[in-house]
């Protein structure tokens, strides 16, 4: 195997997890390419243009991917293991500035010429803001983990619903809390002993 493909094969270990099954992987490429279809043909829908919709293509790959992969117990395990603490987590969700993207993507008139949510620099500082103070709370508060790694997902999706979803990537809030909160930050779905055990 060359060098370069040792990397990659390294680089998707990590990103699935050390421990991921057969299913995990092919489910985690099947997902990941079924976003990288669907969001731009959704963003050339809402009014995009080929330069938009190629953003949200790279958008999906990692958050449709992601918020099934990050919910696996394989994933989770390797992002849960010793020495990766707080800090990790913090990183992780800090850079997940998708918002700022999504924003850019919605910063034109839509096709109908209304603006049909607040405005969008408003938007991506609400969202981003919730998902940093979300994951603040989940790992200061890690007993709780589970429940709150639910609720503050949920919480998301209430917030992208008031704020109003992107009319570009209407997809967008469905996949980023499930992928940063109730998986990345929380592990929710996954109990202590499935996290630590061998």
């Amino acid at each position: 195997m060359t060098r370069a493909g040792a990397a990659l094969r390294r680089a998707w270990g990590e990103f699935v997890g050390p421990e991921a099954t057969p299913a995990n992987h092919a489910l985690t490429a099947l997902v990941t390419a079924a976003g990288a279809v669907a969001a731009p043909w959704v963003a050339r829908a809402g009014g995009a243009d080929t330069s938009r919709a190629a953003v949200a293509c790279l958008l999906a790959v990692d958050l449709a991917g992601g918020a099934y992969v990050n919910n696996t117990r394989a994933c989770a395990r390797w992002y849960e293991r010793p020495g990766q603490g707080d800090a990790a987590h913090y990183g992780f969700a800090a850079l997940h500035v998708h918002p700022a993207a999504v924003a850019w993507l919605d910063a034109r008139p839509s096709a109908s010429g209304a603006d049909r949510r607040v405005r969008p620099v408003a938007w991506a500082a609400a969202q981003y803001g919730y998902l940093m103070a979300a994951t603040l709370v989940i790992r200061r508060l890690r007993s709780r983990r589970r429940v709150l790694g639910v609720v503050l997902t949920t919480g998301g999706l209430v917030l992208d619903a008031a704020l109003g979803p992107s009319p570009t990537a209407p997809w967008f809030a469905w996949t980023y809390y499930p992928k940063l909160l109730l998986g990345h930050a929380a592990a929710a779905l996954w109990s202590d002993a499935d996290l630590t055990g061998p």
